[in-house]
């Protein structure tokens, strides 16, 4: 199970590096709740970003983004609620992402 976790990591790693560098101020990272959590939350030309980001290592078991259930958006929905609703700000343009990294990008970039 560590090795799944180090996999994840290094992809939000590569996710984060990614996103600053195409503009995007990172907000929060790891934000989590009793609802879930939300490995990215970044904000670029006044659109907030909630962004999943998922990695895998081959396509064997299908692309990173189907392992994105239903389950997991109601997750990241009501995760979003809640940090949208403690920050008591507002926002006009709200977008939900994902994030697909494959290991071989990880390795070639970093």
């Amino acid at each position: 199970m560590r090795y799944k976790k180090t996999i994840g990591d290094s992809g939000e790693e590569f996710a984060a590096k990614v996103l600053t560098e195409s503009g995007f101020q990172i907000l929060e990272r790891n934000y989590s709740t009793r609802y879930g959590e939300i490995d990215i939350i970044a904000l670029k030309d006044g659109v907030l970003h909630f962004i999943e980001v998922k990695t895998r290592t081959s396509i064997d078991y299908g692309y990173p983004a189907e392992a994105v259930t239903e389950a997991k958006i109601t997750r990241i929905r009501r995760t979003a609620e809640s940090y949208i609703t403690r920050r008591r700000a507002v926002w006009r343009y709200i977008s939900f992402d994902v994030f697909e990294v494959m290991t071989e990008l990880i390795l070639d970039c970093m």
